[in-house]
């Protein structure tokens, strides 16, 4: 039955969304969509951002062409989420994508950003990507998609908190050959790409551009007869001209080649994506050991369609984390990678030199475990300091309450003073 909602949404999806709409900041996503979960972050004890489904909203790009990007409810600026960017395929939206793929409540869920933007519409009123040759920009038509694209990127980043380490492009079909272009044009700004039905260039060395090695995961069902496992050709009516695109293994292999992979991929287990539940479907394949330090992978859907029906939340969950691999947040915006930072959830601490679990730039003795203040500033750590509201006493030898250098008999605890 979802199945074939899929499929019903995907060709009537230019009839019902083609008009532009907007969302004040702080509005409900969609009144049919119930929200109830609120996430933390991490360690309470740090006062971690507790994100919520209060969604927020930014609209970004120039005035002649916008979109849209959702936030989690109390999202901070300065403490910076991945941000995903979902592009749709030929003839959708980036709603009606976001949607399909579970993304919107992934931002809560997965906790990052979400751009979803519209392609541009072609003289049949269908929306598209100008991505490779192959799909879908039949008409021609001069349009900047990748500049687009890194605008608003670059806009989220500098004013909404995006992690510029972060970003993920995830496209389906259309989206999916765009996805491919971006992490050629723009491999070294991009953490990773998702490509689900979609391909990368056919003379890839030639056509795609090594400007980075981004995570490369490549989602593709055996029984796509929209754009074939096995690659095949995409008709142009406006030129009658038939475009190559290659397989799903061919995509993925150039990839792994460019980056120093193993060059045979290695199964790495089954996963549960298509509908019906209950059922590992999926073949998770991997080039592994790449000399670049990303990854490049394979999801094979055996007996998958162009699009899937997916168990509700499987693919954000599992693609996202994947993409994400080799990131590490600021959860604190104090410029220091959570993996680095002694102080994840707090902005003005990151080292702690001697481990005494203060942080050494409120550690007074960095570098001395066993001390930490000097409230009289006389050198001498609290827990060592006689006197420690004293700063010209801090050693009583004789144990009578009289600091050495007051005590003319600092080793008589019967004497103190020697007037004559």
């Amino acid at each position: 039955m979802r199945l074939s909602a899929v499929v019903v949404a995907l060709l009537l999806a230019p009839l019902f969304l083609g008009s532009s709409w907007s969302v004040s900041t702080g509005a409900s996503l969609d009144a049919e969509r119930p929200h109830s979960l609120s996430h933390s972050s991490g360690d309470e004890d740090y006062g971690p951002i507790e994100y919520t489904d209060q969604y927020n909203y930014a609209t970004l790009g120039p005035q002649n062409r916008t979109a849209l990007m959702v936030m989690p409810g109390g999202h901070e600026y300065d403490h910076p989420l991945p941000l995903i960017v979902s592009l749709h395929g030929y003839s959708s939206s980036g709603y009606w994508n976001a949607d399909y793929l579970d993304l919107f409540d992934s931002v809560l869920e997965n906790e990052h950003l979400l751009l979803y933007p519209d392609g541009t519409y072609n003289p049949s009123g269908l929306r598209f990507w100008n991505a490779t040759e192959a799909c879908c920009n039949y008409w021609d038509q001069e349009v900047d998609d990748v500049g687009w694209l890194m605008g608003m990127i670059d806009e989220a980043i500098a004013n909404y908190g995006a992690d510029p380490e972060g970003i993920v492009f995830i496209g389906h079909s259309n989206g999916g050959f765009m996805s491919h272009r971006m992490a050629c044009e723009q491999g070294d700004r991009l953490r990773a790409i998702v490509s689900l039905a979609g391909a990368t260039y056919d003379e890839f060395d030639e056509k795609c551009a090594d400007t980075g090695h981004p995570n490369v995961l490549q989602v593709h069902g055996t029984y796509d007869w929209v754009i074939y496992y096995e690659g095949g050709y995409d008709h142009d009516p406006w030129d009658n001209e038939w475009n190559y695109y290659p397989p799903a293994e061919y995509t993925v292999s150039s990839w792994a080649n460019r980056s120093g992979c193993d060059g045979v991929y290695t199964d790495l287990g089954e996963l549960d994506l298509d509908w019906p539940s209950g059922t590992n479907d999926t073949d998770m394949l991997e080039h592994l050991n790449c000399t670049q330090g990303n990854r490049v992978a394979l999801w094979r859907i055996n007996e998958g369609s162009h699009a899937p029906a997916f168990v509700d939340g499987q693919f954000p969950n599992t693609t996202i984390p994947w993409a994400l691999s080799g990131f590490s947040r600021d959860s604190d915006g104090d410029g220091v990678r959570d993996d680095e930072d002694e102080f994840q959830y707090d902005p003005s601490e990151w080292a702690d030199s001697d481990g005494d679990g203060v942080g050494d730039n409120s550690d007074a003795f960095p570098e001395d475990p066993t001390e930490t203040v000097d409230s009289d500033g006389d050198g001498m750590g609290d827990n060592s300091d006689a006197f420690p509201e004293d700063s010209t006493e801090w050693v009583d030898s004789d144990g009578d309450g009289i600091g050495d250098n007051s005590d003319a008999f600092p080793e008589d605890p019967t004497e103190t003073v020697d007037s004559d």
